[in-house]
């Protein structure tokens, strides 16, 4: 028999878990086991397969639950960091080789987190344990980038950075649902979600009104064809960032 065992470590600041949470996926002769804490640690065991195929395994289980973490509670996570190893073990005939890895913590503390209810985390483990054995669509490749890309955003600690990936991840999202990932078609993923965002008309056509997310990033793409102080640019999109961020997890969490 061989287990092989990983254990991540994953920041997501904003929200905890209230307790243990353990997961099995047969399937896969996988379990795993999270742990709250500032630093949430995941600790995945496979059996019975070559150590390289634990490997992709455990890691696959560990990224889908992040980003089903970011997709479901994404309102409330300030920023996050995705999964690393800190410790990787192989059994087999009972002889063990442990490999600890180094890592360290670069968020800091921002607003009180959110303990998510255990219910919440129940649903989310069986969308994981289910999610994680049901094979990628060749189709929806667009759709599983612009949620990569997603996942890149509430990762970057820049928020004009966080600010043109979020928008590039919605032009991605209504490129899959539309085959049209022009800016009319972003507006209308965002204004599906929320219609209470303010309107402004173009500058480049008075016929095509755009969203207030939209006109903050053509003033900074195309500040010199806008006439447009991109410091002020910059300033608008930090002003809006977190009601943008908001807003996007909306569009991503009903997709």
């Amino acid at each position: 028999m061989t287990i092989a065992e990983q254990t991540f470590e994953f920041f997501l600041q904003g929200v905890e878990i209230p307790s243990h949470t353990i997961f099995d996926v047969p399937e896969l002769q996988l379990t795993a086991e999270l742990k709250p804490g500032a630093a949430m640690q995941l600790k995945v065991s496979v059996r019975d397969v070559f150590e390289q195929e634990a490997d992709r395994r455990a890691n696959k289980f560990a990224q889908e639950l992040y980003r089903r973490f970011l997709l479901r509670f994404g309102v409330h996570i300030e920023r996050s960091e995705p999964p690393h190893v800190i410790q990787r073990t192989f059994t087999t005939d009972g002889s063990t080789s442990a490999t600890a890895i180094a890592y360290g913590q670069s968020l800091t503390v921002g607003r009180r987190s959110v303990i998510l209810s255990q219910r919440d985390v129940q649903d989310l483990a069986k969308d994981v344990q289910l999610r994680v054995i049901t094979p990628e669509l060749p189709m929806a490749a667009q759709l599983y980038a612009a949620v990569a890309m997603y996942a890149t955003g509430l990762e970057s600690p820049n928020k004009v950075a966080r600010f043109v990936v979020f928008y590039s991840a919605l032009a991605l999202a209504a490129l899959f649902k539309w085959h049209d990932g022009g800016q009319q078609k972003v507006d209308r993923l965002i204004l599906d979600r929320n219609p209470q965002i303010a309107m402004s008309v173009s500058p480049r056509n008075k016929n095509v009104p755009e969203t207030l997310y939209t006109k903050l990033r053509n003033d900074l793409i195309h500040a010199e064809e806008r006439g447009c102080d991109p410091a002020a640019a910059i300033a608008g999109i930090e002003k809006h960032i977190a009601e943008f961020q908001h807003d996007v997890l909306l569009v991503f969490s009903n997709l």
